[in-house]
C-alpha cells in the first residue's frame, strides 16, 4: 500500500522541485503543503497501491476534497507537474490529469492581492548574487555593486544609509562598521554592526578603487571620482536589468528594498521568530520589516493551521526569575567558596587562613598553577589588556577558571581551564556575560555589538591552550544564560 514513507519520500522531491526549480515563495510552498498534506492523510495513504501515481488524480477521488481554498487548484497542478517532471507519470496522462483537476476546480482561480505582489530573494537568489557571477561593464560596477549589495543585504540599509557613510564609519581592526541610522533620537539602537567575511572582502576590493581615483574626501562610497548619491545608485542597479544579469534571478527586478526585506524574513524564518530581537536592535520598525513579518507570520500560520494552540501556564508568562540568579550564582566562582573549602584547594598558601571574605575567596584560587600563569602574563588582562596596579606599586590579576573550580562545577586547576583577567573582565566572566566559543575561541557577550570586546580574541602566550571541554562547559552555561534573560 502506499505508505507515510512513500508520500514523505515524494514531498521532500516535491519541496526541492517547488523551491529550486519553480522558486515558488516560502509563504506559498507552505500553503500548498498543508493542502497535499490533508488530502494524502484523508483519501491516498492506505487507500492506493504503492507507487500507483496516477491514482493519485482519480476524478472521483480529488471530487472528495471539500477544502475551499485558492490554492487547492495550483497546488494539485503543481505537483502533478512535479510528478511529470521526475517522469513517475506518463506524458499521455498528464494532460488528462490536469483537465481533471481544472475542470473540478474551475472556480478556485488563485487570485493574486497585494500582499502576494511582496516579493522576496529566494536562498537562490542570494547565493547567486554573491557568487561573482554578476556580469558588468565598468570598473565602478565591478567595485561597487557587490559592496553595495552586501551592506544592503547583510547590514540591512536604507539607500540613504549607504549614501552617508563615512570612510571613518569603518573600524578595520575589528571588522565592524557603525550603525548610522543611530541618531540621539533612536540611541537605543547597537552602535556597531559586525561585518562578515563577505562584506569585508568586497569592502577591500573596492578601496582598491578607491584609492585609484584619488578621492581625498571622508565619504566612504564614491563613483568616478564624486561621490555617491540616490541618483548614482539607482544607475548602479540598472546593472541588474540587463540580459546576463536579469536571467540570473528570472526576471525578477534587484532593488535596495528588496534587498532589505529579503534579509529580515530570512533572519525570522531561520530563527523561528528569535530574530526579531537583532533586528529591531539595529533599527526602527519600517516598512520592509512589517513585510517581512507578514510574509513569516503567514508561512506560520499555513504550517500550523491544523495544530492545536497549546494554552499557557502561569510560570510561562509570569516566569520565575530564580532560575535567572541560581545561575549567574551557581557559575560564580566566588559565590561558591566557604572557609571549608580552602582545604580543597592549595593547603600551602597560607594567606588562605586569613579572615576576610574577599580574600578568601580571591586567594583560594590563587594556587601555583595560577600564579606563574600570571605571571607569564606580567598580570595583564588577557581581553581589554588592562594592569591593575596596587598602593604598593606592584600590579596585580585574577586567574579565571572556566569551568569553575570548586566542589559543585568540579572544574581542573590547570593552565587549559584558566585565563588571567583584571577584575573588572573576571566579574564579567563570572556573570556570565562574556563566554568563549569553543569552536572559534572568539569572546561573546551577552549583549553582542553592544560590547566592544565581542567577536575579540584573548591574548594567548605560546603554549597557553584553552580545553575545548572547559569552553564548552561554559558556552552551554552562557546560552542559557541568554535564554532567560532575551527569549
Amino acid at each position: 500500500m502506499f505508505d507515510i514513507g512513500e508520500y514523505e519520500f515524494l514531498m521532500y522531491g516535491f519541496t526541492e522541485y517547488a523551491t529550486e526549480h519553480v522558486k515558488l515563495k516560502p509563504s506559498t510552498f507552505s500553503r500548498y503543503k498543508v493542502i497535499l498534506d490533508d488530502y494524502f492523510e484523508k483519501y491516498i495513504i492506505d487507500k492506493i497501491a504503492k507507487g500507483d501515481y496516477a491514482e493519485i488524480f482519480n476524478i472521483d477521488r480529488l471530487s472528495l476534497i471539500k477544502r475551499k481554498s485558492n490554492n487547492v487548484r495550483p497546488s494539485l497542478l503543481q505537483f502533478l507537474e512535479f510528478l511529470r517532471y521526475e517522469s513517475f507519470i506518463e506524458q499521455n496522462v498528464y494532460y488528462q490529469f490536469n483537465n481533471d483537476i481544472k475542470s473540478i476546480f474551475f472556480a478556485e482561480e488563485q487570485v493574486e492581492n497585494n500582499e502576494d505582489e511582496i516579493d522576496f530573494l529566494t536562498p537562490n537568489d542570494i547565493r547567486t548574487l554573491f557568487s561573482g557571477r554578476l556580469v558588468f561593464k565598468y570598473d565602478y560596477e565591478e567595485a561597487l555593486i557587490p559592496l553595495v549589495c552586501s551592506l544592503t543585504f547583510f547590514n540591512m540599509f536604507k539607500q540613504e544609509d549607504v549614501v552617508k557613510l563615512l570612510l571613518s564609519d569603518i573600524d578595520f581592526e575589528k571588522k565592524r562598521i557603525r550603525n548610522v541610522r543611530r541618531l540621539e533620537a533612536n540611541s537605543d539602537l547597537v552602535e556597531w554592526l559586525s561585518l562578515n567575511d563577505i562584506t569585508f572582502e568586497y569592502l577591500t576590493d573596492y578601496l582598491k578603487y578607491r584609492n585609484k581615483q584619488g578621492y581625498s574626501g571622508d565619504i566612504l562610497l564614491i563613483m568616478e571620482n564624486s561621490t555617491l548619491d540616490n541618483g548614482k545608485i539607482n544607475r548602479l542597479f540598472s546593472c541588474f536589468d540587463r540580459v546576463a544579469n536579469k536571467g540570473l534571478f528570472r526576471g525578477k527586478k534587484i532593488y535596495q528594498e528588496l534587498l532589505r526585506r529579503s534579509m529580515m524574513f530570512h533572519i525570522l524564518h531561520s530563527t523561528d521568530g528569535r530574530g526579531i530581537y537583532k533586528i529591531l536592535l539595529e533599527q526602527d520598525i519600517t516598512k520592509p520589516f512589517e513585510y517581512a513579518f507578514n510574509e513569516y507570520i503567514s508561512i506560520m500560520r499555513a504550517e500550523n493551521k491544523s495544530i492545536v494552540s497549546a494554552n499557557y501556564n502561569i510560570e510561562d508568562i509570569l516566569p520565575n526569575k530564580k532560575p535567572d540568579t541560581l545561575l549567574r550564582n551557581q557559575y560564580s566562582e566566588r559565590n561558591d567558596v566557604n572557609e571549608q573549602d580552602i582545604h580543597d584547594f592549595d593547603m600551602n598558601n597560607e594567606r588562605n587562613l586569613e579572615q576576610n571574605k574577599v580574600s578568601i575567596q580571591r586567594m583560594v584560587r590563587d594556587s601555583k598553577i595560577a600564579r606563574q600563569l600570571k605571571i607569564s602574563y606580567n598580570n595583564e588582562c588577557q581581553l581589554c589588556g588592562y594592569k591593575l596596579r596596587k598602593s604598593n606599586g606592584e600590579f596585580t590579576s585574577e586567574a579565571h577558571h572556566l569551568q569553575p573550580y570548586n566542589k559543585l562545577h568540579r572544574g581542573d586547576d590547570i593552565s587549559h581551564n584558566i585565563i588571567v583577567l583584571c577584575p573588572n573582565c573576571h566579574t564579567q566572566f563570572d556573570d556570565l556575560y562574556f563566554a568563549i566559543n569553543p569552536e572559534t575561541e572568539e569572546v561573546h557577550c551577552i549583549f553582542e555589538a553592544e560590547d566592544e570586546y565581542h567577536l575579540s580574541k584573548l591574548k594567548m602566550n605560546e603554549g597557553h591552550i584553552l580545553g575545548k571541554k572547559y569552553l564548552q562547559y561554559t558556552w552551554n552555561l552562557f546560552e542559557r544564560n541568554k535564554e532567560i534573560n532575551f527569549i
